[in-house]
């Protein structure tokens, strides 16, 4: 009964859904997450950095751009006109920053959690 009401309603709904509006609502939802993405994708390179810099190891410059590029496409995204350029776009968008983050969970996921598990065994310690 339940599902039946959802149905009609849905099936309404998307009888006046133009892709005009299927545009501009996938556009909104792609600029918000891919703003997302770089923030979240930015505070974890910004601790792996300062793990790595305590360790005394080189910087990861190569991330930063990497995840920079993915945010000066970002506003390309308003410009697409149709679902496959706005699909493209996003795609390089999502490899880019994906790459970097996929990358820096294997590449540092060793340093990360020695760095972490140091945290808690001083601070079990100090009770």
């Amino acid at each position: 009964m339940i599902s039946n009401i959802m149905e009609m309603v849905f099936l309404e709904l998307g009888k006046s859904f133009s892709t005009e509006a299927y545009m501009l609502t996938t556009k909104v939802q792609g600029i918000l997450w891919s703003i997302s993405d770089v923030l979240i994708i930015y505070v974890m390179l910004k601790i792996v950095s300062l793990i790595r810099e305590q360790n005394q190891r080189k910087k990861i410059l190569f991330r930063y751009i990497f995840l920079w590029i993915s945010a000066l496409l970002v506003p390309l995204l308003v410009f697409t006109t149709t679902p496959k350029q706005f699909f493209n776009l996003e795609s390089v968008i999502f490899g880019l920053q994906f790459s970097v983050l996929i990358y820096s969970v294997f590449a540092e996921t060793k340093e990360t959690i020695n760095f972490f598990r140091k945290i808690v065994v001083e601070k079990d310690g100090n009770f």
